[in-house]
């Protein structure tokens, strides 16, 4: 694979862990936006006791061949470099900048969503249902409260099992998952602190997520494809409440007593579709 190819899938990789430090936004979904979602979920699937194997006799032609390693690496490596080099920025940005940064992201998801259930061609009530019935879980997501788990690492592990399911499915944001587990700063702390026990602990569970989860998916997608899809652009829709840049303690609200501050996060949502259109048309 050319450096040019393998420095494109490290950036899309970075986008994709950036996103996924956001509460309301899924690397899955970007991965989806970005044209590489099943590709990813393909080389995960493929993953299992040879591949540790393999890894520790460095043999990469048959891990490679297993996971379509030239792919897969690049894409970890950048989800690896964003998590770690921007935590900190992310909390930045949410403290100080939050409309604008979701502002960019509703547009993104938005514009993108549409453009690809246009894509599919939905013809017939089944297709326009699986829409709606994706439109109204990532509606859902909306009314789930907050629970409260220990810091335990049992609890530490599990919702490193339950965040990366999530993370997998475009839609629903593995940090957002986080969030309703008690568990979101937690971890943006020990990442930021280098807390490496609890970073270790959550990987594991990732681990296992992935293991178990990216194997439905695969096959949804394999059997399923474009009722899979509309599915998910569905739940990417309705997750939108999450995103949207006017919030109150999780109540959405309209912005109409400070007109004047709407300018920027207009421009901010148009260039986010522009963005959109030129992602999805390369």
């Amino acid at each position: 694979m050319l450096f040019s190819k393998r420095f494109i899938l490290l950036l899309k990789g970075m986008a994709m862990g950036f996103s996924d430090l956001i509460p309301g936004i899924s690397g899955g979904t970007i991965a989806l936006l970005l044209g590489i979602y099943e590709k990813f979920i393909k080389s995960l699937k493929s993953i299992n006791h040879s591949t540790l194997i393999y890894l520790l006799r460095l043999d990469f032609k048959k891990l490679n061949a297993q996971l379509n390693f030239n792919f897969i690496l690049p894409v970890f490596v950048g989800i690896l470099i964003s998590i770690f080099l921007f935590s900190s920025l992310i909390s930045y940005l949410l403290i100080n900048h939050k409309i604008l940064l979701f502002s960019f992201f509703f547009g993104l998801i938005f514009f993108s969503s549409l453009k690809l259930i246009a894509s599919l061609k939905p013809n017939s009530l089944f297709d326009f249902s699986l829409i709606f019935s994706g439109l109204i879980l990532g509606l859902s997501l909306l009314f789930i409260g907050q629970l409260s788990l220990s810091d335990t690492i049992i609890s530490v592990f599990f919702s490193g099992f339950i965040a990366i399911s999530a993370m997998l499915l475009p839609g629903i944001s593995g940090s957002y998952i986080l969030l309703i587990l008690g568990k979101y700063q937690f971890m943006l702390d020990s990442i930021s602190s280098l807390l490496w026990t609890n970073i270790l602990v959550f990987a594991f569970g990732a681990v296992f997520g992935i293991l178990s989860f990216s194997k439905i998916i695969f096959w949804l997608l394999n059997k399923y494809y474009k009722s899979t899809i509309l599915f998910l652009s569905g739940i990417m829709l309705g997750a939108l409440n999450k995103v949207w840049p006017w919030q109150n303690n999780n109540d959405l609200i309209l912005p109409i007593h400070n007109i004047s501050d709407l300018t920027l996060p207009i421009i901010i949502f148009i260039v986010s579709g522009l963005i959109s259109h030129y992602i999805n048309t390369k």
